[in-house]
Order: structure tokens, then sequence, then C-alpha cells
């Protein structure tokens, strides 16, 4: 079997070569940009390019950047709570088995059997949100409440206390696992 060679100057191929030597030339010259020898940002961190930067400390930096978490506070807790069911119910972790759960609990702040006060309540909702925060799962617990589709916590008609549980994906094996063995 003969193989043959097409030529490129064949009438096949001529008009697919005048086309790719009529296009402009692209060019490989970059234009030269002056780079500042040191920068800083708004926090005063402070960036140079003569070989003296501490690599740890940008390396850090870097690492808040690009890993930063969503963040929660207590009082944006009662907030989408109160937001949700217009009383402020109480808010609790809880462990059952190897998961873990956001519950909103059936009692609320505005009734007088109340067990805490405000200050304490505030402080509680400070510290579900510290973990919150911890394990990365803001957003899970803003979707949770905000989409709830219950009444909200209470009593059902049997008399046995309801409340809204709502599960998070929460690694166990972190550095804080033995506060909830």
């Amino acid at each position: 079997m003969k193989c043959r060679a097409t030529s490129l100057r064949s009438s096949k191929f001529s008009g697919l070569l005048r086309s790719i030597q009529s296009r402009p030339q692209l060019s490989a010259r970059v234009p030269h940009v002056d780079i500042p020898r040191a920068l800083s940002d708004s926090s005063g961190f402070s960036y140079s390019n003569e070989g003296s930067e501490d690599y740890a400390a940008v390396a850090a930096r870097l690492n808040n950047l690009v890993h930063t978490k969503a963040r929660i506070t207590g009082r944006e807790i009662r907030e989408l709570v109160f937001e949700k069911w217009g009383r402020s119910y109480d808010v609790r972790l809880n462990k059952q088995g190897h998961k873990m759960y956001l519950q909103v609990m059936w009692k609320f702040l505005e009734q007088q059997s109340f067990p805490l006060t405000e200050e304490e309540y505030m402080q509680q909702l400070d510290a579900v949100a510290e973990y919150i925060t911890e394990w990365g799962v803001v957003e899970t617990v803003k979707r949770g409440i905000t989409a709830s589709k219950s009444r909200g916590p209470g009593y059902n008609m049997g008399g046995n206390a309801m409340c809204i549980s709502i599960p998070l994906d929460v690694d166990m094996s972190t550095a804080r696992k033995g506060e909830w063995a």
C-alpha cells in the first residue's frame, strides 16, 4: 500500500493556506509594568519585593483570606429566631449519637417562667454562635431557621414539649470534641 502525501500547495488546501497566511501575526512582546518596591494595605500589613518578606506571616495572611468562615453572633441568632416566630426562643446545641443538632427550644425569654435572665440568655446564644462559627455551619443554621415550615417550638395537643431540630454537618473529631463526650 502506497502512502500518498498531499502537498499544501494543492487545490484542496490552497484556500486554507491563504487564510492562515493572511491572518495578522500576534506579538509576543509584553509591556513593561513597574512594580512598587513596597505596598501596604489598610490593616498596616506591608508587602515588599526586596527579598526580606516574612514568609510565615504572608502565608498566614493568605490562608486567612482563603479560609475565612462566615461568622454569626448571639444577637444575630436571636434576631433570626424572633423574625421567624415572634419570640426569643432558647437555642441549644444537642449531640445525639454521632450527630449534632441546633435546637430551638419551646421556652422563650419573654415568658415569666423562663429560667435565664436576659444577660444569661445572651451569653448562652453567644456560646452557641461561637461553636456554629467554629464548625463552619453558619449558613446551614440560617437556612434551617428561615426555611422551617413549623409554627415554631411549643407544646403539641398531648401537652408534650416540641423543639425545632436543625441537623448540623459537624466533624466531631475536631479539637473541641472532648467538650461533647
